[in-house]
């Protein structure tokens, strides 16, 4: 079971770019913060300082660099570090931008423009995983990273091709590839870093790595504290004490986590309703799932109103007693 691909194919970004971009110095743009959004700039070409909110210092990015905003925070892109900002909504209104083509925008110095590909990605915030959570406030790739990675380096040249020919249907194909690009850049970060609790740590450790394997292979069964504990080959303690030490949850509250994240899954991507999803895994299960969707159901509501009335009624009569309670061994080590 490939843990990583399985938490990154459950992520549900929902991507779109905001513009290819033709900056002549001076110029200085500043993005604002939007929470549960990932933003990203590519270089393609020049140069671009760029300076995220909270950090004293601003970095230089040049062609071929990337860098990517995880969490929404406030940032500014600029041709030098003491140029002056517009608001990114001012710089559109003042451009006239009508979201084709490329943004013109700076001075009359036309030496070397910078040019950029600018985009943002939403995530659904009831399915962020707490391997997300825990990425930095902004992410630098250089470009000497991306062309030891390959793969990266081959797909920001296929999205460089894309802006400079502008043939048909060249925004779709630089949508979807910003999307690979996104998770290659992740999984990068996610390397360089794989000494730092978190998931990356804990998919080194052969012992962790097997329990979250199990976790991820089979959400549905009846796994205990003691039952994951066997399958990492550690005692009970260690296991927990090592497992919430690395992962920042414990191994229960990770499995209801995952479970819930399963079931979201099968309610938006396969079309099953609650009592669907509940088929497919134990009747504690089916409590623990119900309780803890109840809510992003209510948000949902306006959506699929027939089916969610169902569902609502199924969680009102799973949450008032008609499933089992859980037993001792389902409450173990949460």
């Amino acid at each position: 079971m490939d843990v990583l691909s399985d938490v990154l194919s459950a992520v549900h970004l929902r991507g779109s770019l905001y513009f290819f971009t033709e900056f002549t110095a001076p110029w200085g743009v500043r993005v604002p913060r939007f929470g549960h959004v990932a933003r990203f700039h590519l270089v393609l070409r020049g140069n671009c300082w760029v300076r995220i909110e909270g950090q004293a210092e601003p970095t230089l990015l040049g062609p071929g660099d990337l860098v990517l905003v995880p969490h929404g925070a406030e940032h500014t892109l600029t041709d030098a570090p003491e140029t002056p900002c517009l608001t990114v909504d001012r710089v559109l209104e003042l451009t006239g931008f009508a979201g084709r083509g490329a943004l013109v925008y700076g001075g009359e110095d036309r030496g070397n423009p910078t040019r950029m590909v600018c985009g943002h990605f939403e995530f659904d915030e009831a399915g962020e995983h707490p391997f997300l959570s825990r990425l930095p406030t902004a992410i630098a790739i250089r470009q000497h990273e991306s062309v030891g990675s390959g793969r990266l380096e081959d797909l920001i040249r296929f999205i460089a091709g894309e802006v400079r020919d502008g043939k048909p249907g060249s925004d779709a194909v630089v949508h979807r590839l910003s999307e690979v690009m996104f998770f290659q850049a992740v999984r990068i970060w996610a390397e360089r870093n794989a000494h730092e609790p978190g998931l990356m740590a804990a998919l080194d450790d052969p012992s962790l790595g097997r329990s979250l394997a199990a976790i991820h292979e089979r959400p549905g069964h009846g796994w205990t504290l003691d039952a994951l504990a066997r399958e990492a080959r550690l005692s009970r303690t260690v296991f927990a004490e090592r497992f919430h030490r690395v992962v920042g949850l414990t191994p229960i509250q990770y499995l209801a986590f995952w479970r819930v994240q399963t079931a979201r899954g099968m309610l938006t991507q396969q079309n099953l309703s609650l009592e669907g999803v509940a088929r497919r895994g134990r009747r504690a299960a089916r409590l623990r799932l119900a309780r803890r969707l109840q809510p992003g159901l209510q948000e949902m509501g306006g959506r699929e109103p027939r089916r969610l009335s169902k569902d609502a009624r199924l969680i009102s009569r799973v949450t008032s007693g008609a499933a089992r309670p859980l037993t001792r061994s389902d409450r173990a080590g949460s």
